[in-house]
C-alpha cells in the first residue's frame, strides 16, 4: 500500500466521526438555544428592588414604601418616596388598614406638582415630619397594609414590610415620645 493510499483511507476513517461530532454540536446548540423560547426574558418583568413595595394612586407613585419599627406594640416610622406626576399640588394620606378598623397616619403630606417627598421626613433641609405608627402590632417581617390616598381621589393599597431600624434605616427610628397623641 502506498503512503498516498493510506491517507485516504485514514481521512476516509474519520468523515463519519467528524459527520457524528458536528451533528451533535448542532443538536446541542439547537437544544440549548431553545431554552429562550420557553423562558420569560426577565428583564421585562417588573419587581421592587428596594425593602419596600411601589404603590400608584393615580399620577402619584410610592416607592420602597415599608415601616421601620421593632414591632410588637412599639411605634414605627413609614418610609418611602411619593412622586406627585401631576401638573397640579396634591395631598397624600396613609392610612393603615382598611374598613372600619382603618387608621389614618400622621401627618398629611403636600406635595408639589412634579415634585417628590420622603414619607420618613427626610429631606435636603431635614426640616420634614415624618408619617409615624402610633403602635405597629406585628412583628419585624411582617407586613402591613398600607393605603395611599391623594387628594385627587386616588388610591391603592400594598403590604409594606417592617424592618428593624437597623442598617440604612437606623437613622429613621421613632421612639414613643415622638409619635402624636
Amino acid at each position: 500500500m502506498s503512503l498516498v493510499t493510506f491517507r485516504t483511507a485514514a481521512q476516509n476513517a474519520s468523515r463519519p466521526r467528524r459527520a457524528a461530532l458536528s451533528g451533535l454540536a448542532l443538536a446541542a446548540a439547537l437544544t440549548l438555544s431553545g431554552c429562550q423560547i420557553s423562558s420569560p426574558v426577565t428583564t421585562d418583568m417588573n419587581y421592587d428592588p428596594a425593602d419596600g413595595v411601589s404603590v400608584d394612586a393615580g399620577q402619584v407613585a410610592v416607592r420602597d414604601l415599608l415601616v421601620v419599627s421593632e414591632g410588637n406594640g412599639a411605634p414605627g416610622t413609614v418610609s418611602g418616596l411619593v412622586v406627585n406626576n401631576t401638573s397640579e399640588p396634591t395631598e397624600v394620606t396613609v392610612t393603615l388598614g382598611t374598613g372600619a378598623e382603618a387608621v389614618a397616619l400622621q401627618p398629611t403630606l403636600s406635595v408639589a406638582p412634579g415634585q417628590s417627598l420622603r414619607l420618613d421626613g427626610q429631606g435636603p433641609d431635614g426640616s420634614g415630619t415624618p408619617v409615624q405608627v402610633p403602635a405597629v402590632e406585628v412583628s419585624p417581617g411582617g407586613s402591613l397594609q398600607l393605603v395611599v390616598q391623594t387628594s385627587q381621589g386616588e388610591a391603592d393599597s400594598g403590604l409594606a414590610p417592617v424592618l428593624l431600624p437597623e442598617g440604612p434605616y437606623s437613622d429613621i427610628a421613632v421612639t414613643t415620645a415622638d409619635v402624636p397623641s
